[in-house]
């Protein structure tokens, strides 16, 4: 899972990642009546799996239309229409904003009732040209908006917005940026006014300031986001203290405790974001010009809460899979951005069904040889379940495998998909399966028993599945299956513990050793352990009577008399180890398949390979839910550090306690 993958709250609602589908102009909707077409359904719907999906500049009022072919939100039949887009998105999971956009002067007569002169805060000409049906055509002086006009349009907003929930949707953005209406207001280069709507800057930002107010009394305030995009320069706009201006904006809107603020940015020498960030306690949206490096990096700096992408996401309806993927992405077509029809509105294509990421083993040796590939996801057989992997267990097998070391105990064809722990929810289950235990979207958890958990579906037996406590989340759940059962099968069950003897546990700070330590101790047995001394209280506190420094416990001053050893290290050091058994002391080693060949005389050994166990992996996880086991995660990483995990888990360099990957 990357960060833009994350959740995020925004006004009232809990957005599935930090995605933002920038509000653009299409130009598809029915230009004599503003009425949405058709094939806005299915386009708004193709995207509906954005965080947030904001739509395209929709004109408040009759005489706030400005482009051909636009939308409205001022009748009956515009509401009728966009009802029906609402009910795609909703439909698909998704949440959607209503862009309130009045262009002001960036209109013409052609476009406005009755042949009417577009308005503005005062009479002055934007250089440039309108582009109509028939072409371009220059733009027109305005007409200045009278006080009670501007007072009047507030309310046109306020009504727009009240339409907008009759539409469906689940809140509006405030278009003041681009050198629209709004931002005409609030620039000293179009407002020359003398009411109380111009000359300070107070005065310019106060229509910007009452139409926010207007909104939040309609819908709440949690229902309103703003966009600006201070020296953007668009439609012959500017402001002689853009600093000051924005600034003093930004703080005036704070206190009402919008949705979010939206940022577009410009290329300045002034960084906007850094300023206007810190102006705003809310939530701050990034967007102009982003990649998804970028937008991570501004989300990871606390830069922004969520980032918006405008053409990529006109380009892909399923950019938050292409990004999930690493896959690449398809390159808009600036032709057909504004042109009539389905012809690169709809018709972008779509990554092939079935894509799924799994991280593959390609050849042995150096850690180049992993690769996320895209393979088809897989479909679950007769007694099997589809689960989508949220989060996975990194363990030292991976990286013993990696290394071609086990090719004798783990014979593999490769390319190989690693991992052999995970957690997720249910996609489907087979026919011949329970599908009331096994819902879409039920929380599972398993141990593989063999590999390719690391992957966004896998398929596995359901009676190695087990159901998450409710307290659990997924990763610790994640964290839970190798070490726990390791510990138990290869202490209980192939080690034959018994009460009143001698273990030691040899790298007790790792997953399995936690547990060990653990079980033994509920077992009776006097515990020792080895562990580095920065890790030692961390053993001790799971109830290891002596902990011991490995290089002490493998030399001739180390403990003797010990019943079992329990070998997590493997290695050069099981030679220490023979030392400390006593006469009828054995060897269970989890990470040295020759000790058999290596055992010297008189001496006991065996290599231990863990096997799934649902009915004792759910009997842990409720003693882990309820607090009565302790099963300590070291480090959660992002899936683009799942290689580096690896190869860390494997060389021993590592955080006491266990390593998950977030793998969605």
């Amino acid at each position: 899972m990357t960060l833009l993958h994350t959740t995020v709250r925004i006004g009232r609602m809990t957005l599935p990642n930090r995605l933002v589908m920038a509000p653009m102009t299409r130009s598809r909707a029915n230009d004599s009546t503003g009425v949405p077409s058709e094939l806005a359904v299915t386009y708004y719907g193709q995207r509906a799996d954005a965080g947030l999906l904001v739509t395209e500049g929709t004109f408040p009022c009759a005489m706030g239309k400005g482009y051909v072919r636009t939308p409205g939100i001022h009748s009956d039949a515009q509401v009728e229409a966009w009802q029906k887009v609402t009910r795609e998105v909703h439909a698909r999971g998704g949440r959607i904003f209503l862009q309130l956009m009045h262009c002001g002067r960036i209109s013409h007569p052609s476009l406005l009732p009755g042949g009417a002169q577009p308005v503005a805060p005062s009479a002055i000409r934007p250089a440039g040209q309108a582009w109509l049906a028939t072409g371009p055509a220059d733009f027109v002086t305005p007409r200045a908006l009278t006080t009670e006009e501007v007072e009047a349009l507030v309310q046109d907003f306020r009504l727009a917005a009240r339409r907008a929930l009759q539409a469906g949707f689940d809140g509006v953005e405030l278009h003041a940026a681009s050198g629209y209406l709004p931002e005409q207001f609030l620039s000293s280069s179009t407002n020359q006014r003398t009411d109380r709507y111009g000359g300070s800057i107070a005065n310019r930002a106060r229509f910007i300031v009452e139409v926010l107010e207007a909104l939040a009394a309609e819908i709440g305030a949690d229902r309103v986001g703003i966009k600006i995009s201070p020296e953007m320069g668009f439609n012959d706009i500017h402001d002689a203290t853009p600093v000051e201006t924005y600034g003093h904006l930004v703080r005036t809107i704070a206190p009402l405790q919008l949705a979010y603020l939206h940022v577009a940015g410009a290329h300045t020498a002034f960084d906007y974001h850094e300023h206007l960030r810190s102006l705003f306690p809310g939530v701050y949206l990034l967007g102009g010009g982003l990649s998804k490096a970028t937008g991570e990096h501004h989300i990871a700096k606390g830069e922004a809460d969520a980032v918006v992408f405008g053409s990529a996401y006109l380009a892909n309806p399923d950019l938050v899979q292409r990004f999930a993927l690493d896959a690449l992405l398809n390159a808009p077509d600036r032709d057909t951005f504004y042109s009539d029809g389905p012809g690169g509105y709809i018709d972008y294509p779509l990554l092939p069904p079935g894509s799924n990421r799994t991280l593959r083993l390609h050849a042995y040796g150096g850690s180049e040889g992993l690769r996320e590939d895209l393979v088809p996801v897989p479909t679950p057989g007769s007694g099997e379940v589809l689960v989508h992997v949220r989060a996975a267990g990194v363990n030292a097998l991976d990286g013993k495998i990696r290394t071609g070391s086990l090719t004798q105990a783990f014979p593999l064809a490769l390319p190989a998909t690693l991992g052999i722990e995970l957690a997720g929810e249910v996609v489907h289950a087979a026919e011949d399966l329970d599908p009331v235990r096994f819902a879409p979207g039920t929380r599972v958890f398993a141990a593989l028993g063999r590999l390719g958990a690391y992957a966004d579906y896998v398929a596995v037996p359901a009676d190695q599945l087990v159901h998450v406590p409710e307290a659990l989340d997924l990763v610790t759940a994640a964290s839970l299956p190798v070490a726990s059962l390791t510990a138990w099968q290869a202490l209980m069950e192939t080690g034959g513990l018994r009460s009143g003897e001698t273990v030691l546990i040899h790298g007790a700070a790792g997953g399995v050793g936690g547990f060990a330590v653990q079980f033994a101790k509920r077992a009776g047995a006097r515990v020792l352990a080895t562990a580095r001394a920065s890790n030692a209280e961390h053993v001790r506190a799971l109830g290891a009577e002596q902990v011991i420094e490995p290089e002490l416990a493998l030399s001739t001053r180390g403990p003797t008399g010990v019943d079992l050893v329990l070998d997590l290290v493997g290695g050069e050091t099981l030679a220490g180890l023979w030392r400390a058994l006593s006469p009828a002391g054995r060897i269970v080693s989890t990470c040295a398949p020759d000790i058999e060949a290596r055992v010297p005389p008189g001496g006991r050994g065996v290599w231990f390979t863990m096997r799934p166990d649902a009915r004792r992996l759910a009997q842990v996880a409720q003693e882990v839910a309820e607090g009565r086991l302790v099963g300590h995660i070291g480090e959660v990483l992002d899936r683009g550090r799942l290689v580096d995990a690896i190869e860390r888990r494997h060389m021993g360099h590592r955080p006491a306690g266990k390593s998950v990957v977030r793998m969605n």
